[in-house]
């Protein structure tokens, strides 16, 4: 175990943004196992409290709110802030988001050709996970792949607005928060990522998906330019350790079970698909989850850090228990009780992890050195 962070280290360092992203992909493994109808004959450990488990599983979507958050602050870091960013750094970062997903595409590309499933004729769609589904896409839950690549060709532009336009912290949440989520929200009925119909409609429907999820994305880029946390830090460590820990506990648990509730009440929005209500709720269960970190004795060494270095690994290898390979979950689901299932289900994908993040990395590593 090591220690936590020294209390005048009050920023979001690298350590605890890996911290973050592996409790974010803890989150997102619970959320598909019990947090939507993929897998049936499941038990709670105490038998009676299946709610729970559905509860916190659904919820467990506000792990996308964390990822994007982890991206923004981490971004906005190292190259949105920068005087002068390298000018290859945003086809390193493509490189080494696609790289990744095309290794564990080739992979399940494998598999379906050995099952007899291999559809040639979306090859096309899946590089770069072009349409939202899961008939057509190989690698289950990979839409997320096109969103951040276009986020990513989106840094030169903010950069930009960044350098030309000096502003306060309530014209940036109008510009980046609230401006694209009303354009989402009015616009949101032409928004159809599920399938293909003409390239206009298929270009509308992009810009509207990227404006949809920027705000959750522009939240981490804000904490960083206005240094919000390090200003929740200096109004926390005004009161005992326990004190912290105890309240953001009690937040974090009230943060899962409003965010299930409001969004039941919502229903089937694009509010609800596009977590937009993430953009309250993802801030403070962030912070709250950071508060915890800091004001803790000791932090994982090995197991969280190692699952947030290669949470897209854990995440993209994870579908090949879903949807179109459906039938492979039974490797899984034999435990039956739901924290077996979420333990083995990690324990089983973590060899594989080892050997596609081995292999990406020198993969990555070859193409970077040719740029």
């Amino acid at each position: 175990m090591s220690k936590a962070p020294e209390p005048a280290s009050k920023d979001i360092t690298s350590t605890k943004s890996e911290h973050l992203k592996g409790i974010a992909l803890l989150l997102l493994m619970f959320h598909h196992l019990f947090g939507v109808e993929y897998l049936d004959g499941w038990r709670a450990v105490i038998p009676g409290t299946e709610g729970a488990s559905y509860v916190i599983g659904a919820s467990g979507k506000i792990c996308l709110a964390m990822f994007l958050f982890c991206s923004g602050y981490g971004l906005y870091k190292s190259y949105i802030s920068k005087d002068a960013p390298k000018k290859t750094y945003i086809l390193q970062r493509l490189i080494k988001t696609l790289i990744p997903y095309w290794l564990v595409m080739a992979v399940t590309i494998a598999y379906l050709v050995f099952a007899g499933k291999f559809e040639p004729k979306y090859i096309f769609v899946n590089l770069f996970a072009l349409i939202h589904n899961d008939d057509i896409l190989y690698v289950s839950f990979s839409w997320f792949i096109k969103l951040y690549v276009l986020l990513i060709l989106l840094l030169p532009l903010i950069r930009l607005i960044e350098r030309k336009w000096k502003k306060n912290a309530l014209i940036d949440i109008l510009i980046y928060v609230a401006a694209p989520f009303a354009i989402a929200v009015i616009f949101g009925k032409y928004m159809d990522e599920s399938r293909f119909v003409n390239i206009p409609s298929f270009i509308l429907s992009t810009v509207l998906f990227v404006l949809a999820w920027f705000p959750l994305f522009a939240v981490g880029i804000l904490f960083a330019k206005h240094k919000t946390y390090e200003k929740v830090r200096g109004f926390a460590d005004r009161f005992p350790k326990a004190l912290v820990i105890a309240l953001s506990l009690l937040i974090l648990g009230n943060m899962i079970y409003m965010r299930f509730m409001l969004n039941n009440i919502i229903g089937d929005s694009i509010l609800y698909h596009c977590c937009m209500t993430d953009v309250v709720f993802g801030p403070i269960f962030i912070c709250g989850v950071l508060l915890i970190m800091d004001n803790m004795k000791h932090l994982s060494r090995y197991v969280i850090p190692f699952i947030g270095r290669n949470s897209v690994f854990y995440w993209l290898l994870s579908g090949i228990f879903f949807h179109n390979t459906m039938e492979l979950s039974f490797l899984i689901t034999w435990p039956k009780i739901t924290v077996l299932i979420f333990i083995w289900t990690m324990i089983l994908l973590t060899p594989f992890v080892f050997a596609c993040s081995y292999v990406s990395e020198k993969l990555v590593k070859l193409l970077s050195r040719k740029l």
